[in-house]
């Protein structure tokens, strides 16, 4: 028995040691954990500390916008009925201006179809006079052409006829019986 107790005692001694080694093991994890849950504890305590502010502001900011967006709420509801009237208006005046653009541009059509009737009435007006006036022309250059054409033979004349009279006369020579004969054939 003697070696049942000694290997009893080596048993013992060796679930002792694992159970000692088990309970460091444990209050290592234990002081770890502490350790770790405290450091957690001032980080979560550090980051409470600078986030309180910032929801705090956020509420403030959230309620603020809140307040903003009723308020052009508000605003947008009393100036929608002015802004559909000057829309309306606009629009208004804008047919309006078009369909006095539309007559303007009847008018001035109109007027620029009279003109072009009447530049082509005084057109025809002046071609026709002026023809006349060559004609005319052409009539009064023969009518005056031809008489000083005669007076001008006439002057012509009287001037060869005075020449004539007034250059000495050539001397006589006596025919010949030869200048005779010839005189027969001419």
């Amino acid at each position: 028995m003697q070696n049942v107790s000694n290997e009893m005692i080596l048993i013992l001694a060796g679930v002792t040691v694992a159970v000692l080694l088990q309970a460091g093991v444990l209050l290592g994890i234990f002081l770890t954990m502490r350790t770790a849950v405290q450091t957690a504890k001032d980080e979560a305590e550090e980051y409470r500390a600078k986030l309180t502010p910032l929801l705090e502001n956020g509420g403030q900011l959230i309620k603020v916008g809140n307040e903003l967006l009723t308020s052009a709420a508000t605003l947008f509801g009393d100036v929608k009925p002015e802004l559909e009237a000057a829309v309306t208006e606009l629009a208004n005046m804008t047919r309006d201006a078009h369909a006095q653009v539309n007559q303007l541009q009847a008018l001035v059509d109109e007027v620029a179809q009279k003109a072009r009737n009447q530049a082509e009435r005084v057109d025809g007006m002046t071609t026709s006079f002026l023809n006349g006036l060559d004609h005319f022309g052409t009539f009064l250059n023969e009518a005056v052409r031809t008489p000083i054409r005669q007076v001008n033979g006439v002057i012509a004349a009287f001037k060869a006829v005075v020449d004539t009279l007034r250059s000495p006369a050539p001397p006589r020579r006596r025919p010949t019986r030869v200048d005779e004969d010839k005189d027969l054939f001419e």
